[in-house]
């Protein structure tokens, strides 16, 4: 996934698709490639800020231990996925039938969960606060942070990182589950949408995942990206889908579908206006032509 060469601000607008395709919500989430793997924060250059030895090295040195933490959430998924395969090799191997299921079952990615405290000393679960590996997502909210503040015209070094969090916590089998729904998880998502050249395909792919499948901002935002394609259906088409799942805030999702609607109105009007304008304009011309001819 690349970044787009200007992103749009969230805080100030939501991101606009390139592409005016019509979709269809049932077959756009079904084609869409995973985001690729994130590229290492480390190999970018550094822009410089002015900033005093002691101030930079302190910069680094925050930075190389949110780079560690994140790391240990990086490398468990890399782990639960090669387990996956090989889990899913055997058992394709000691069953005949051709058309078996392929993936995992819920108990069976539960089982590999279970198994990175003994084998990775990873303990995502935990409820204790002071365990290093207490919601681990804390430290990808915390690095961003960090990133953006210590290197805000870095937008490339901020992009990569979000695409390294969202990698992360959208590979299947999914190491948290109860991320899916997590609002600091899909705000990460939809800011690392905006930063890319094609953010539908990023929602799509939420989409067939089911992350913010019951988060009102995660269809708003995706709704605005289909709008500004101007795929006014696929738009409507998105919050009658967020409203029969059920996301919440629903005050928030149905304030933002009457304000589309209005949109809508004023859109068709105009639309209507300068249709009637240029029929009038043609016949005009017509009717001068014909008095021409006399």
């Amino acid at each position: 996934m690349q970044p787009a060469s200007s992103p749009p601000k969230w805080h100030n607008q939501l991101p606009a698709d390139d592409h005016k395709t019509q979709h269809n919500l049932d077959v756009a989430v079904e084609i869409v490639d995973p985001p690729k793997c994130g590229r290492s924060v480390g190999s970018l250059t550094k822009r410089g800020l002015n900033l005093t030895v002691q101030e930079q090295t302190k910069i680094d040195k925050t930075t190389k231990k949110l780079e560690e933490l994140v790391k240990r959430t990086e490398n468990a998924v890399e782990w639960m996925q090669h387990q996956t395969k090989i889990f899913l090799a055997k058992k394709c191997k000691g069953n005949s039938n051709e058309n078996a299921n392929t993936s995992l079952t819920q108990d069976e990615a539960q089982s590999l969960r279970d198994r990175l405290a003994s084998e990775l000393r990873y303990c995502p679960f935990t409820s204790d606060p002071d365990n290093i590996d207490y919601d681990p997502l804390r430290y990808w909210v915390l690095y961003i942070e960090h990133i953006q503040k210590s290197y805000p015209s870095d937008s490339e070094r901020q992009f990569l990182l979000m695409e390294r969090c969202a990698q992360a916590f959208m590979s299947r089998p999914f190491i948290m589950p109860s991320y899916q729904n997590d609002l600091r998880f899909i705000e990460i998502c939809i800011s690392y949408a905006g930063k890319t050249s094609c953010p539908n395909d990023v929602f799509k792919r939420m989409c067939k995942l089911e992350v913010g499948r019951k988060v009102s901002l995660f269809w708003v935002a995706w709704a605005w990206v289909a709008e500004k394609s101007e795929d006014y259906n696929f738009t409507e088409e998105i919050f009658q889908e967020a409203l029969s799942v059920g996301a919440e805030p629903k005050q928030f999702l149905e304030l933002r579908q009457k304000q589309f609607l209005r949109r809508m109105s004023r859109h068709w009007l105009n639309a209507c206006k300068a249709a009637r304008q240029q029929g009038s304009k043609a016949k005009n011309i017509m009717h001068a032509e014909h008095w021409n001819e006399r």
